[in-house]
């Protein structure tokens, strides 16, 4: 089973910044708290860094979740998943502003 479990589990876990406006930080805490994670406070800018694991079969899911934070929650890495999340904001923006020129 420990097997099973290792190879569901991503490569490289998503390391992220969540600030603490609108209460960003309990948030995270309550939306990610079936997730493994590592979290770091600091005290004097309110900031919390957080290094998330997940399964491969939720990366959707979570994609979906981090971008429902908006601009309090910033994704640091890894680069598969930052392009993804790119991807899907550059999709959104063709949806809402079809024929603007960037």
């Amino acid at each position: 089973m420990a097997r099973i479990f290792k190879w569901k589990r991503c490569i490289e876990p998503v390391t992220i910044e969540i600030t603490g406006e609108r209460n960003g930080i309990e948030r995270f805490m309550m939306e990610f708290a079936s997730y493994k994670k590592q979290t770091i406070i600091d005290d004097e800018s309110g900031k919390c860094s957080a290094t998330l694991w997940y399964d491969l079969q939720d990366e959707t899911e979570l994609l979906i979740k981090l971008l429902s934070f908006g601009p309090i929650l910033k994704v640091t890495g890894p680069d598969q998943m930052l392009k993804q999340i790119e991807e899907r904001i550059n999709k959104q923006y063709q949806l809402l502003y079809p024929y603007s020129v960037k």
